[in-house]
């Protein structure tokens, strides 16, 4: 099911919500977290939320909102920067620009510890599904395989491409025919594999 961004806001914070008050929220408290002026507004929210079957309505007074499924538990990755999904980037040093939440049903997998998140920069990969502002779960310390979906360091530089082995020399390859493949010079190493990507739809 698709959410906009907001959507996904409001429906991760009443879920963990219920997850630390044993409750939902009231809309009044929705208003204060989200600095939304009017109860129509989260009644909007809500009510296209209850359409996308993410919830449902209680018999009960002010807190009748539930999730139309058993909660998923929710998983903080670190948000570990940006990928180049076009030509290799020298790498700057380490990112921290904040986390990436999200529940198993939207990952599709339980993270293991290391797990973390990456936005896409550039076109590269759109013929892979994988467009300009994506957000990547990534998993390292996992031996890739074939035509997987990889972040790299090739020769230095971070790309994000599809892993492909011709006899015995590996090398990464472009969703977009416009770029071209990349073989390396000096080194190849796998950082990790894509096992997610998150679309956010205004």
């Amino acid at each position: 099911m698709t959410l906009t961004r907001r959507q996904r806001e409001i429906y991760d914070y009443i879920l963990t919500f219920r997850r630390d008050h044993g409750c939902s929220p009231s809309i009044p408290e929705l208003q204060k977290a989200f600095a939304i002026r009017s109860p129509n507004g989260v009644a909007g929210h809500l009510n296209a939320l209850i359409a996308k079957g993410m919830l449902r309505r209680a018999q009960r007074g002010s807190r009748n909102i539930d999730p139309a499924a058993p909660s998923q538990p929710v998983y903080t990755l670190p948000l570990s920067g940006s990928i180049a999904a076009g030509m290799p980037e020298t790498i700057s040093g380490a990112f921290a620009e904040g986390a990436c939440r999200a529940d198993a049903a939207l990952l599709g997998f339980v993270p293991k510890p290391g797990c973390f998140a990456l936005r896409v920069r550039g076109g590269s990969m759109n013929g892979s599904g994988i467009l300009d502002g994506d957000t990547v779960i990534v998993e390292p310390d996992v031996p890739p395989r074939e035509n997987q979906i990889v972040v790299a360091l090739i020769d230095g530089e971070s790309a994000l491409k599809r892993l492909v082995r011709v006899e015995d020399r590996y090398f990464l390859k472009a969703g977009n025919p416009a770029y071209p493949e990349l073989h390396p010079l000096e080194g190849l190493v796998i950082q990790g594999v894509v096992r997610t990507v998150i679309r956010h739809i205004e």
